[in-house]
């Protein structure tokens, strides 16, 4: 089976504008992670993340039985249920992944062993972690070969991935989901779809309200153009709320956002040692 380094043998491009110099040298320090090499890099480690940064970690979900068993072991009855619910077999690698991977990840951070660690899901199916020492604010997406997970403290963040496809509409998709200034924008923009797409996911998920926000209600029209970083969120039912966003140019024919609530953080790609 092709591992992680075959399938990258090359390094992720810079980023797009609204980075500085300081961000762009992680970028090209970034490989999507195999099983062992989530384990090798958290395994009696701690780590901390304070509140000016957010930590940013690149998986792979290309592996062998030997690598998967790296993630199952760790996962609850529920997690392993779960996954095994998937048809395809790329499905289920996703979310032995996500979850495991996750789980791993946390670890390092809270000191709890992985497969101690106990989820909550909110009102919004958003999950968070119980009774650990220091509160970490986490995010989770998938597509494709890769899974994106953010990590902060003091703040909520949201990240999404995706991977470009041909055999999807854009126009009537963006003529359903976006507003009428992104729509514009869209139709002078080559490969300008799934930016949108994943700056609009990643601030829902950081709100943790998932799609009970229209995603036209959000405009990210400033954002893409690199005219901002910030956003004012104006939904039914919530107050304000000012999120940052970044977009992420990590892997060719991938589109990544992450989004923060309240001031802008210091992106750290990990692992950094």
């Amino acid at each position: 089976m092709t591992t992680a380094a075959d399938s990258l043998s090359a390094p992720p491009r810079a980023w797009e504008p609204n980075v500085n110099k300081e961000q762009l040298r992680y970028a090209f320090a970034v490989l999507a992670m195999s099983p062992g090499q989530v384990r090798e890099t958290t395994f009696n480690r701690t780590r901390k993340c304070d509140a000016k940064h957010l930590h940013v970690w690149l998986l792979s979900a290309q592996m062998n039985a030997a690598e998967r068993d790296i993630y199952q072991r760790v996962l609850s009855g529920d997690e392993r249920a779960r996954s095994d619910q998937y048809v395809f077999e790329i499905d289920r690698a996703r979310s032995i992944t996500a979850r495991g991977g996750l789980r791993w990840l946390l670890s390092s951070y809270t000191g709890v062993p992985p497969d101690a660690l106990v989820f909550q899901e909110g009102d919004y199916g958003k999950p968070s972690v119980l009774g650990t020492p220091i509160h970490h604010e986490f995010n989770v997406s998938h597509s494709g070969d890769y899974i994106l997970i953010g990590i902060t403290t003091g703040a909520q963040c949201g990240v999404d991935i995706e991977c470009s496809r041909a055999d999807i509409s854009e126009k009537s998709i963006g003529e359903s989901f976006f507003c009428p200034r992104e729509i514009q924008w869209l139709r002078q923009t080559e490969k300008g779809f799934f930016r949108l797409w994943t700056i609009k996911e990643a601030i829902l998920k950081a709100v943790g309200r998932g799609l009970s926000i229209p995603l036209s209600d959000v405009d990210v029209t400033d954002i893409v153009e690199g005219r901002a970083s910030m956003i004012s969120l104006r939904a039914s039912g919530l107050p304000s709320q000012q999120l940052w966003l970044q977009e992420l140019t990590l892997v060719d024919d991938y589109a990544a956002a992450v989004a923060v609530v309240g001031a802008a953080r210091e992106i750290r790609l990990m692992p950094e040692d």
